[in-house]
């Protein structure tokens, strides 16, 4: 289980590196594979109809987007998704039925496991303004964040994939691969955190940074 889902984390912060440089077809194959590796998870699927709707693949998009409601039918990131592939079909009345569903779905609507007026969820906003304006750093700090919001509260997956999301802004970040060491190790998987302390040593001593290198060494005692 532990290797079906490494392996879906890495197809999905591939996915996700892809769509960031415009290398779409590329995200497409990535997204692919990881609705395949983890076909009970709406994430993916939202991910692939992202990328099928700015490929102008509309009809593919929707079917993506409906297939990730039929697993998480409050999953706020599907319906605006499916919101925006109706209006590039033209189905302005559908659309607007979707829109309302999201309006009026209050605190039972989710985006990646929290509640939209949770912390982790203002944090995943917060990034994707951040990455928007071209501040990957800041958009990199708000998405460890909610990382760290995700991993507090148990919700194991999202806060891997708050972590795949600033990875694929910068894989070499050290901060990134700190939290991504503490969420596995919340998950109770530390050899696979243990390999990834290795890989930060390795990027401290081409980068050093002395609040992570503390982080780290404490992570390891602990």
């Amino acid at each position: 289980m532990e290797d079906v889902y490494g392996r879906y984390a890495e197809a999905l912060r591939a996915g996700h590196q892809f769509a960031a440089s415009g290398q779409l077809k590329e995200a497409l194959r990535c997204y692919r594979a990881a609705t395949e590796l983890a076909a009970d998870r709406s994430v993916p699927h939202v991910a692939l109809g992202g990328t099928l709707l700015r490929l102008g693949q509309t009809r593919d998009a929707l079917a993506a987007y409906d297939r990730a409601l039929e697993l998480d039918p409050n999953d706020v990131d599907a319906l605006t998704g499916r919101a925006s592939a109706l209006l590039a079909a033209g189905r302005r009345s559908e659309a607007a039925e979707t829109q309302q569903r999201i309006s009026s779905g209050g605190a039972a609507a989710t985006s990646h496991h929290a509640s939209p007026s949770s912390a982790a969820d203002r944090h995943l906003e917060s990034g994707e303004q951040a990455r928007l304006a071209g501040k990957i750093n800041a958009a990199i700090d708000a998405w460890l964040a909610e990382s760290a919001e995700h991993r507090v509260a148990g919700h194991h997956d999202a806060s891997l994939d708050a972590c795949l999301r600033a990875l694929s802004l910068d894989s070499s970040a050290a901060r990134i691969h700190l939290e991504i060491a503490r969420a596995w190790i919340a998950r109770g998987w530390h050899e696979r955190a243990q390999e990834r302390l290795r890989l930060l040593d390795r990027l401290l001593a081409l980068q050093p940074d002395k609040q992570v290198a503390a982080a780290a060494r404490e992570l390891t005692r602990g």
